[in-house]
């Protein structure tokens, strides 16, 4: 892969359009050994007398990144109407539903303990949902992790039983670590004084918890998201929609746009 690397280098460097046309599928085979250790080096020699080139293309993937995600933000708010019903659904299981009951906006989360930016951008969400009190909060555990994910997904799902998913779930984020099966477990049985811990493994073999998980991934994979945290509004009637597709560099201003949008 560096050798051929370095030969479309050379390429573009030496803008030679003719020559890179007739370049066969294995180019690197066209050349002895010698030859692919001089085009190594010329193509050190000059980025490292021209390093701007380097700055050109790390210019231009990031470009290109920036349209790739547009065009799968377009794609998810394409699909959002579609899913609506299966999104905001108060009653499904694998969720957990925060906030005003009857709520002029609903917020759904796609989220799992085991991400770093569900995380970081918990408090954040926790203040909007505190200074708007008309929103209502679904929390959708999409646990794409692996197992541990699950883990602890159904830990706090099953807390619920008990009035304590709100106990459990800020003990979860807490951690900075990822959230493994023994770290999960460590933090149950920290909060034994206001949960019964034998209560709450009998409920997280909950058979409706495994299937609202699974509907869970199948809902993310229908709506074609890109990971969690994903933020999805709309108003009551579900006739408006925005999104906030993660931690995005101006997190608390896209919160509150999308807010803006729905209302």
């Amino acid at each position: 892969m560096k050798n051929f690397l370095c030969f479309v280098l050379i390429n573009i460097i030496l803008q030679n359009a003719s020559a890179a046309a007739s370049v066969t599928k294995d180019p690197v085979q066209n050349f002895t050994q010698p030859q692919i250790e001089q085009i190594q080096k010329i193509v050190h020699n000059y980025l490292v007398d021209n390093p701007q080139v380097l700055i050109e293309v790390g210019q231009k993937l990031q470009e290109q990144e920036v349209a790739k995600e547009k065009t799968k933000v377009a794609q998810i708010l394409a699909n959002i109407p579609k899913y609506k019903n299966q999104i905001f659904d108060t009653k499904a299981p694998g969720r957990v539903v925060l906030g005003n009951p009857n709520g002029k906006i609903i917020v759904a989360e796609f989220t799992q303990h085991q991400c770093p930016h569900c995380k970081h951008t918990a408090p954040v969400v926790n203040k909007l949902i505190k200074n708007n009190p008309e929103i209502q909060r679904i929390i959708i555990y999409w646990p794409f992790f692996g197992n541990d994910a699950i883990y602890s997904s159904k830990a706090v799902l099953a807390a619920q039983k008990q009035n304590k998913f709100e106990a459990l779930e800020q003990a979860m984020l807490a951690q900075e670590n990822f959230t493994n099966k023994e770290k999960t477990d460590s933090i149950i049985k920290s909060i034994t004084s206001i949960i019964d811990n034998k209560k709450l493994l009998a409920d997280m073999d909950n058979k409706d918890l495994e299937r609202g998980l699974k509907n869970n991934f199948k809902l993310a994979q229908d709506l074609n998201l890109i990971g969690t945290p994903t933020f999805i509004f709309t108003n009551r009637e579900m006739t408006k929609f925005s999104l906030v597709p993660g931690h995005t560099p101006n997190f608390e201003g896209d919160l509150s746009r999308a807010l803006k949008e729905v209302r």
